[in-house]
């Protein structure tokens, strides 16, 4: 049952006091945090539940070894709320005529948090903050972020965060708060001070020289976050944005089916970008932090459970100033001598794998119908291996391959038994992995169930695409840019139907 409280002024003293320029990493800080007097002020407290993060760990990690070997990682458990700035926190009105809403949302326990509202639409000038432990924030988030299907915060660390927003003497603006993400997996790893994820001690970071002949596809792959259909908790997956033939730049994002399969988990995802260490053998952040490249939301395009495979295209433009890469890719099925993986296990920073020369093989986690020779077994790793969190992520044709397509993405990581080795943990396993073929999930029975339609749509025959850099060419995309500044967004368009995408989430979380 849900109760109000108040958090203690000595407490929100010291939120400020600790708070580190690393909390700055979004842009301008909340009000609150930059004037004394509002951090001192009292700001209802709604408890919403508790977890054993030791606990839901462990009961997600056997949950998904005793099932099909997948590589999707659960972070998240999801608590229903019905939270809205009419009714529940509180108003103030400042100096300067603006208007300020404060509210606070605990799940004790938990390691980080997310929120996400059933609508966000800002007025201009408008400022939405979400603030964690330390005085780390995420925002501003402003008026063109705004999205009527519903919106999600990246994660804050602690397990309180405060929804703060501001807006501008004579505007309105009214927010609901529909469900609080309470994380278990500590992706920022407070108390060890290593930065987010903490995957095995074979992995290579992508900064690595292993990395240094696909520094162009490394930016090509992001992490990102999604609310699950089937128990409603928040899931860790990998990706790759794609090119097309057009070369239009339409923001194609290739990930798994057992990840992402529908309308509704593809507007809740939350992408990062850029998110890797600067450094070779240890973890050190970028400029603006680990999540400071995101964006949200996506209309699902294709999706088929035999080959493992989804295309989303993201709802906005990534900014040009994260210097994202369309990578190629090749629908032929022709095997390559050697492959690259590369991803996100268990949340860890970006890591860069190498792998044989793959084999065909049926579906490894045994999805779909007839799933006879969808997949590339790859393994064991010569270096690097895969984890929870990798899958969805592209398998690429390694240099010196002896193809013209080296570089190039075949094939989609579904799952498979690979890890670090527990007799010698600087070193990979000799267990394997498969990956959906692209070749397998390039033809199908409608455009929503194949490739072709959306990477060809001019319908060449072409069966691959040289990447290409997202400076570089003509864009015809819809949407916009998400990195606090831009236009309003452009509706994208669901399927190949011509209707607008929209967003079931508020009438799903609703029914839990």
């Amino acid at each position: 049952m849900l109760r109000s409280s108040f958090l203690s002024s000595f407490a929100l003293l010291a939120l400020a006091l600790f708070a580190t320029d690393a909390s700055a990493r979004h842009g301008d800080p909340p009000y609150s945090l930059s004037h004394a007097a509002k951090i001192a002020a009292a700001v209802p407290t709604v408890d919403v539940g508790t977890i054993d993060a030791a606990a839901e760990q462990a009961q997600a990690d056997a949950k998904r070894q005793s099932s099909a070997p997948t590589k999707r990682l659960a972070t998240a458990r999801g608590f229903a709320v019905s939270l809205d700035s009419d009714r529940d926190g509180v108003w103030e009105t400042l100096a300067d005529g603006s208007r300020l809403w404060r509210l606070r949302v605990r799940v004790s326990g938990a390691t980080d948090l997310r929120v996400a509202f059933a609508s966000l639409v800002l007025p201009p000038g408008a400022t939405l903050h979400v603030i964690g432990a330390n005085g780390d924030y995420q925002g501003p988030y402003t008026e063109t972020d705004s999205d009527p299907a519903g919106f999600r915060s990246p994660p804050v660390p602690g397990d309180v965060a405060t929804i703060e927003l501001r807006v501008p003497a004579g505007a309105d603006a009214s927010i609901e708060l529909i469900r609080v993400e309470a994380g278990f997996r500590d992706l920022f790893k407070a108390a060890l001070y290593t930065g987010p994820g903490e995957s095995g001690a074979c992995n290579v970071n992508v900064v690595c020289p292993l990395g240094d002949p696909y520094r162009n596809e490394i930016r090509a792959v992001a992490y990102y976050e999604f609310v699950a259909d089937d128990d409603h908790d928040t899931y860790l997956c990998s990706a790759t944005l794609l090119a097309d033939i057009p070369r239009d730049r339409r923001n194609y994002l290739l990930t798994a089916a057992h990840c992402v399969a529908s309308a509704t988990e593809a507007q809740s995802m939350v992408v990062y970008w850029n998110y890797q260490s600067t450094q070779c053998n240890r973890l050190s952040p970028p400029s603006g932090g680990y999540f400071n490249d995101d964006q949200h939301a996506a209309a699902l395009r294709a999706t088929r459970a035999d080959a493992d495979f989804t295309l989303v295209e993201l709802a906005t433009v990534p900014d040009p100033s994260w210097d994202v890469y369309y990578a190629g890719w090749d629908a032929t099925g022709a095997e390559p001598s050697g492959t690259i993986g590369i991803h996100h296990p268990s949340g860890d920073v970006k890591k860069i794998t190498s792998g044989p020369s793959p084999a065909t093989i049926d579906n490894c986690i045994g999805t779909g119908g007839s799933s006879v020779n969808t997949h590339w077994e790859t393994g064991p790793y010569q270096q690097g291996t895969t984890e929870g969190g990798s899958s969805g992520s592209g398998l690429f044709v390694a240099v010196g391959s002896g193809s013209s397509h080296d570089r190039r993405v075949i094939g989609i990581l579904s799952g498979g038994y690979a890890a670090c080795s527990t007799a010698n943990p600087s070193q990979p396993n000799g267990e394997t992995d498969c990956y959906g073929k692209l070749a397998s999930a390039w033809n199908g029975s409608s455009a929503s169930s194949r490739l072709r339609d959306w990477l060809d749509p001019a319908n060449t025959g072409a069966l691959g695409a040289a990447g290409f850099d997202s400076q570089s060419g003509t864009t015809n995309a819809p949407g916009h840019s998400h990195h606090r500044s831009g236009t309003r967004p452009v509706p994208i368009r669901n399927g190949n139907t011509g209707e607008p995408a929209r967003s079931a989430t508020a009438a799903r979380i609703a029914q839990q």
